[in-house]
């Protein structure tokens, strides 16, 4: 927390003046980012005996994540900007089969199908620096909000697997340093790193398994977690409208 607010002081003492640079003239303005995100994560799983216990451990990265925001221009002569950071549908089937090499006769052991919906957007309030500044560099600072939602069905073929879902929904707020530049009166690049200050969501499995009463069937969840290992950059290419 100490390095985020540091980064934010770094920022605010360079705020010059309240006239308006050329440059950051837009009233409107489209964006097309790619995001990069390195995200790791550990859980307790469980306790095997009194000396050991179970834990999970993930490491996602993310090279290639296109997205789209719309920019628009404050009172103040900031910025709104609102970005699809996530819209995904996808279904998934599998299926494992033993096969008779001599008869050629098949036996499904298991099929499953997997639906995942994942929907997310980002408001951020863009406060600029260098206002009186006729310069092409212009710094900023972000404050941002990501609601999402997300969920993942399980569906099997056969009698001995009991489908499954799980629903997230929730938010994740941020700090983004920020840095333009304006190659042309019209086009201009983006870098900024999103600062994940703290998520919250709440979570519901379900599995249903009739040997499970219909009440224990459905387990729900309100987690909180602040200062994730989740490390994030954008690089974008602005116009002007």
């Amino acid at each position: 927390m100490k390095n985020y607010l540091s980064i934010i002081f770094l920022l605010l003492i360079i705020q010059k003046g309240h006239s308006q640079n050329t440059y950051t003239d837009d009233k409107n303005a489209i964006k097309i980012y790619n995001l990069t995100t390195f995200e790791s994560s550990s859980s307790k799983l469980r306790s095997d005996s009194a000396s050991f216990s179970l834990y999970s451990s993930n490491s996602i990265s993310e090279y290639f994540h296109p997205t789209f925001a719309y920019q628009w221009k404050s009172k103040k002569n900031n910025f709104h900007e609102i970005e699809l950071t996530n819209f995904i549908l996808k279904n998934n089937k599998s299926k494992d089969e033993i096969i008779n090499d001599s008869s050629g006769t098949k036996h499904t052991k298991i099929s499953s199908r997997t639906t995942m919906i994942l929907i997310s957007f980002r408001y951020e309030y863009i406060l600029n620096f260098n206002k009186s500044k006729d310069t092409r560099f212009v710094p900023s600072l972000g404050f941002g909000v990501r609601p999402f939602y997300k969920q993942e069905d399980i569906k099997f073929d056969v009698s001995t697997s009991f489908p499954s879902s799980e629903k997230y929904i929730g938010f994740s707020t941020y700090i983004t340093p920020r840095l333009t530049y304006y190659v042309s009166s019209k086009l201009f690049l983006d870098i900024n790193i999103p600062l994940n200050i703290f998520s919250m969501n709440y979570n519901t499995t379900l599995l249903d398994n009739p040997a499970i009463p219909k009440e224990h069937r459905d387990v729900s969840s309100l987690n909180f977690e602040e200062l994730t290992n989740v490390f994030s950059a954008r690089i974008g290419v602005g116009l002007k409208l």
